[in-house]
């Protein structure tokens, strides 16, 4: 298996922390350090993982992180739509603070993105889901086309961020499809006619947790994946968010473990039930689909089996 979207260079996986598992099909939580949870990984048959960028300022943590785990973690740089007009930055307590992007930083982006390790530019995309004065949709338009420019000079695929934003996004994408290498829709959770949208411009689907939380629009995302041919879906997580849902612990407890890639079995497991093949396949289509997209070929330390 491989995760295609994780972020573990985040503040969350400092230390010793509680993290979330799934063995013998049930969810556990068991504490670790991040060396010891990467080790978990490539015990449970996950050998690699994709990290993309989130603040302008943390791509180089991601590169540095990248490079301690060279082989297993792959960089992809970008600058998060919510980003684009404020900057998150943490001291060593932890504790954060807003400072606002300007749009001379995007030099920041270009540097990084010249590293030879940067598999994809993202994350980037557009996202509504704030409410309307605090959008900023000018700054995300802006943003998103120019990384998708970057992306196109270098000849790499994107991560896609895109919530509440389908038709925005999807506008914007048709317009510069010919400058498109390839990407991923992460965190899909649409319905089987914005799939057909996203991969009708060769577009694949980031399907993690979503697929595994009781919410209202999930008979729509569960049709989507269905009908969607597995060569379009990757596997993701997007740890440490989007936990899947667990009546076996309290809110609490959930709140505080880390999601990870120790999920994967189940997320293949579900698209597996809604195909009707087995999860070894949905592990096995979806891994090629990820090393291909991200020429990963002859760079994995642990080959994909």
């Amino acid at each position: 298996m491989i995760d295609s979207h994780i972020h573990l260079s985040r503040i969350q996986y400092q230390g010793e922390f509680p993290y979330l598992t799934f063995k013998e099909d049930k969810y556990s939580i068991e504490r670790g350090t991040l060396d010891e949870l990467i080790q978990q990984f490539i015990t449970a048959g996950i050998y690699a993982c994709i990290e993309p960028g989130i603040e302008i300022n943390t791509n180089e943590m991601i590169l540095a992180l990248a490079d301690k785990y060279k082989g297993f973690l792959f960089p992809a740089v970008g600058v998060h739509p919510t980003r684009t007009f404020r900057l998150l930055s943490y001291d060593d307590h932890g504790v954060s603070s807003v400072q606002r992007l300007t749009w001379e930083q995007r030099s920041i982006l270009e540097k990084c993105a010249a590293s030879p390790e940067v598999v994809a530019i993202g994350e980037t995309g557009l996202d509504y889901h704030l409410e309307l004065t605090e959008q900023h949709r000018t700054h995300q338009k802006m943003w998103f086309i120019y990384q998708l420019i970057l992306a196109h000079r270098l000849k790499l695929p994107v991560i896609l961020h895109i919530r509440d934003a389908d038709d925005d996004a999807l506008e914007i994408l048709q317009r510069y499809r010919e400058l498109l290498h390839g990407g991923v829709c992460h965190c899909f959770t649409g319905s089987a006619e914005t799939a057909h949208r996203y991969t009708d411009l060769d577009l694949r689907l980031g399907i993690g947790g979503a697929l595994l939380i009781d919410s209202p629009n999930q008979r729509e995302l569960e049709q989507a994946v269905a009908l969607t041919p597995l060569e379009y879906l990757f596997l993701e997580t997007d740890s440490p968010y989007v936990k899947p849902t667990c009546s076996d612990f309290t809110k609490r407890q959930l709140q505080k473990a880390r999601n990870t890639s120790l999920i994967l079995p189940a997320v293949a497991k579900r698209i597996a039930e809604l195909k009707n093949i087995s999860a070894a396949e949905v592990m096995r289509i979806t891994a090629e689909n990820t090393v291909r997209l991200f020429r990963l070929q002859n760079r994995l330390k642990y080959p994909v089996r």
